[in-house]
């Protein structure tokens, strides 16, 4: 199933960047999405950044058919690997969201590119969700699909007070 999403940063793109690079952008992250634990990793490797976060979610809100493949807490490992930025600071990433012992995983494209208004960055997510599961693959991908638009716009809200409170 193809997803995309595009949040408005009011921040330029080079801003946009060091926020999501931030460690302590990204533990407020995860805090918000009702973590239980998190890592957050930020590392340079053959020339591109490439930040990973893992985090333990509970899975009561999850839809009822998913419930019965993951317990009562999911491992989400979110990678995303920044090439490097173009004069304007624009930049492109790969991105991969993944729990591993499921088949389900997301990957696809990461975009920041200058926004419409002065001053903003259109942050694109971009990519395809896919179930493996016999029978009821697109039946899991309808129901978490949403889910995933839900995350987008908690961490729009988010990235908002981040970058209210931490001016460049």
């Amino acid at each position: 199933m193809r997803i995309t999403e595009t949040v408005v940063h009011p921040a330029d793109p080079r801003r946009t960047f060091e926020m999501l690079c931030d460690r302590g952008y990204q533990d407020l992250r995860a805090e918000r999405s009702g973590a239980l634990d998190q890592t957050v990793t930020v590392e340079q490797e053959d020339g591109a950044t490439v930040v990973t976060t893992r985090r333990h979610l509970p899975t009561g809100d999850l839809p009822e058919m998913v419930r019965p493949f993951v317990g009562p807490q999911l491992l989400v490992v979110e990678t995303v690997r920044w090439g490097d930025a173009d004069p304007d600071g624009e930049r492109e990433g790969a991105m991969s969201l993944e729990m591993p012992g499921l088949p389900v995983q997301f990957i696809g494209g990461v975009h920041l590119r200058r926004g419409t208004d002065e001053g903003t960055t259109d942050h694109v997510v971009d990519g395809d969700l896919e179930a493996n599961v016999p029978f009821l693959g697109r039946r899991i991908e309808a129901a978490v699909a949403p889910q995933i638009s839900d995350v987008v716009r908690l961490e729009e809200r988010i990235a908002r007070e981040w970058l209210a409170d931490h001016p460049g």
